[in-house]
């Protein structure tokens, strides 16, 4: 009897594990929090994804009762350092660039538009340049990406 009702309770357990979309185990990654300004919720990545040996970058959208706002959060990044994002040779948009204040430690954060953030985060294609070296987004953090755009739009 015991061995009749185990059979179909496992493979009932291993369905509903396998059926959990990868999109879903992928946003383990993301969280929302209210903030940083009143009305405002922010939807990030937690955990920063590492681009360069010193460098790792966050996404983040905000959704605000005046519009959104969505960026990269650098962080490892000199103040020295010139940034910029390409599509291949074309350069992409950047809306604001702020660093830490002069003697103060922390990020640094690229703010973009809608439409470039979907572009990093749909086109693998896409390189950030800092100084003199350029690298790409990981898949995972594109895939993030596309989930913020979901849930803050």
């Amino acid at each position: 009897m015991l061995d009749r009702l185990l059979f179909p309770l496992l493979a009932t357990c291993c369905a509903a594990l396998l059926a959990v979309s990868p999109a879903a185990a992928q946003s383990s990654n993301l969280d929302t929090v209210e903030g940083p300004g009143s009305g405002e919720k922010t939807t990030l990545t937690i955990t920063p994804h590492r681009l360069t040996d010193r460098v790792s970058a966050r996404a983040l959208g905000v959704k605000r009762p005046a519009g959104t706002r969505w960026a990269l959060t650098l962080i490892g990044v000199s103040p020295s350092d010139s940034l910029r994002l390409t599509l291949g040779e074309e350069p992409l948009p950047l809306r604001d660039l702020t660093r830490p204040a002069e003697g103060d430690v922390g990020p640094t954060r690229l703010y973009l538009s809608r439409s470039t953030f979907r572009t990093v985060a749909e086109r693998g294609a896409v390189r950030l340049h800092i100084g003199d070296t350029a690298t790409s987004f990981p898949e995972q953090m594109r895939t993030e990406m596309q989930q913020i755009l979901e849930d803050v739009i």
